[in-house]
């Protein structure tokens, strides 16, 4: 079997370059534009056939190797370091973005808390409901984790939007000629989730990353990403704690677009953002929305004792957005369309390292 594949590598190679001759005789200066796109879907195809496969070899396997489609994540100097794969993602962005025309410029602010915010510590909760809440009460209040195993698949990662991008360079400017919108699972959410499942499994638990696109189609997209989500939870019942891996998108009057940057250990990451929903104004079905609040206010605390700055306000709001499937349901957003896919993926490494800390420290 493996000199049969590489007999077809050997031939696949000879099409290739017999095809990039052809086309330097008959389109010029063009070939570089078309052996360009070639190469992408190649590699795009390469990788999820690897994904794939890796799957499929043990159906019952359900942590997969990044490797093939991630660049390793961070080493122990997550100051210095970039992922290798975002790295290349970066320079091959420099040439693109050096032919791009600017729209309008990106704002880089911190989101902290505002007058209408409640709280108590280092947590900020921004309550858009009729609920009063505690925050000391809910710290106090241990999270409905059930039984935390590391045997047993634990925790669910998946991204209801999943081909929402971001910025490739810091240039503090966008052109709209670029969309960042993408089912490339090397620059979408899901290489944000990527990192979140690694640093959770570097921890030591048992994740399972859904790595589905769900809004092709953006209509209908929560409804789709809830039956598999549903069949995960039935197939493992161990598994409690389920995060809907998103980013925003604050765009002003002017065109100016936000990007709420933190800096931790002197290196930029995207702020993240809470969201944990509640019964009313419409929604029902969500009797235990309130072990969700109590979840999201313990892990905003242990991100904001270990990396202070990297949290926006926990938006509490009148919303379900499949957050009632477990009692430790929440959806994150890591920054906006506006920050770099690497400040994203910084913050994903940060936010395991912290959940990791917060149900290690309540095991047993």
């Amino acid at each position: 079997m493996p000199q049969r594949v590489e007999k077809y590598k050997l031939i696949m190679c000879l099409v290739i370059c017999f095809s990039l001759v052809s086309a330097t005789i008959i389109l010029g200066d063009r070939t570089a534009v078309v052996c360009h796109d070639v190469f992408s879907d190649i590699n795009r195809a390469s990788a999820q056939l690897r994904a794939t496969s890796s799957v499929r070899e043990d159906e019952d396997k359900v942590s997969i190797d990044i490797s093939g489609y991630g660049g390793g994540g961070y080493g122990g100097d997550t100051v210095s370091s970039v992922p290798s794969d975002i790295s290349a993602l970066m320079e091959q962005a420099e040439e693109l973005y050096s032919g791009l025309k600017k729209s309008g410029d990106i704002e880089e602010t911190y989101l902290g808390p505002t007058s209408q915010t409640t709280s108590y510590g280092v947590v900020d909760v921004n309550n858009k409901t009729s609920q009063s809440i505690d925050i000391k009460g809910l710290l106090n209040t241990k999270p409905s984790f059930g039984n935390i195993t590391k045997d047993e698949p634990y925790i669910l990662i998946y991204h209801t939007h999943s081909t929402e991008g971001y910025e490739l360079l810091d240039l503090g400017w966008y052109s709209n000629d670029y969309i960042s919108r993408t089912e490339d699972t090397a620059k979408n959410m899901i290489r944000v989730g990527d990192e979140l499942s690694l640093a959770l499994q570097e921890a030591g638990f048992n994740v399972i990353h859904d790595r589905n696109i769900y809004d092709k189609s953006y209509n209908g997209a929560y409804d789709r990403s809830r039956v598999v989500v549903e069949e995960y939870l039935e197939k493992y019942p161990s598994i409690i704690l389920t995060l809907d891996v998103h980013r925003d998108a604050i765009h002003y009057d002017d065109g100016t677009k936000c990007k709420p940057t933190a800096t931790i250990n002197g290196k930029k990451a995207a702020q993240v953002m809470i969201i944990t929903g509640c019964e009313g104004e419409g929604v029902e079905n969500f009797p235990r929305w309130k072990e969700n609040l109590i979840f999201s206010v313990h892990l905003q605390n242990q991100v904001e004792e270990s990396y202070e700055g990297l949290m926006r306000p926990v938006f509490f709001c009148n919303r379900k957005y499949n957050m009632n499937v477990t009692p430790c349901s929440v959806l994150l957003e890591f920054g906006t369309d506006a920050n770099t896919l690497e400040e994203a993926v910084y913050s994903a490494r940060l936010i395991g390292d912290s959940l990791g800390k917060l149900l290690n420290k309540n095991m047993g």
